[in-house]
């Protein structure tokens, strides 16, 4: 009797582990989080390799559509009338890396690091559409065209303190669409 009793333990043991594991894959695959593919990982380490400054990796995720989806439906329960739901429909995925700088002496944020840092995406292929500098940070914004459809942009923010890579795949012309019509994009040209 005392033996059936082991057995039947070991069996339930084995049992809720067989259960604890599934249930942790499964979470992982519909929250839709890994690492940064490695599209990503290039475009990062050709950006870090050729401008000044060492870099610590504060942290890098990747949210997939899975992710996404998820976040959809929570936005859902939201009281707002933003048409958040609507845009992330839109998003097949969204990468983020922040790197952190160990000497910030080093950070040109000047209109030189920001052509040099454009000259560096274009040379990757994509294409700014929007570049600024205000104070010690300069943004930049690319994209990239597939079939004749915007479907990548590519946001980079540097500061003396961190740089800021955001990588963003889907119907971006939907999204900027869908932002247009709702009137949430201020568009203003800037006069030279």
């Amino acid at each position: 009797m005392k033996i059936l009793i082991i057995k039947e333990d070991k069996k339930m043991k084995k049992k809720q582990i067989k259960i604890i594991i599934s249930l942790l894959v499964l979470m992982v695959l519909l929250n839709g989080c890994y690492g940064v593919d490695r599209s990503f990982k290039q475009i990062r380490n050709y950006i870090l390799e050729n401008t000044d400054g060492e870099y610590d990796t504060d942290f890098e995720f990747s949210i997939g559509s899975s992710g996404i989806s998820l976040a959809s439906v929570v936005v859902s329960f939201a009281d707002t009338e933003e048409p958040i739901e609507e845009i992330l429909s839109e998003i097949s995925s969204v990468q983020v890396g922040v790197y952190n700088y160990k000497d910030a002496s080093k950070v040109t944020t000047d209109f030189a690091g920001l052509n040099h840092l454009t000259n560096l995406m274009e040379k990757a292929g994509w294409e700014y559409v929007v570049r600024s500098i205000d104070n010690n940070e300069l943004t930049a914004v690319f994209v990239r065209v597939y079939e004749d459809q915007l479907n990548r942009v590519f946001v980079i923010s540097v500061n003396q303190e961190e740089m800021v890579l955001v990588e963003m795949h889907g119907n971006i012309d939907k999204v900027i669409e869908i932002a247009i019509r709702e009137g949430e994009l201020n568009l203003h040209s800037a006069v030279n």
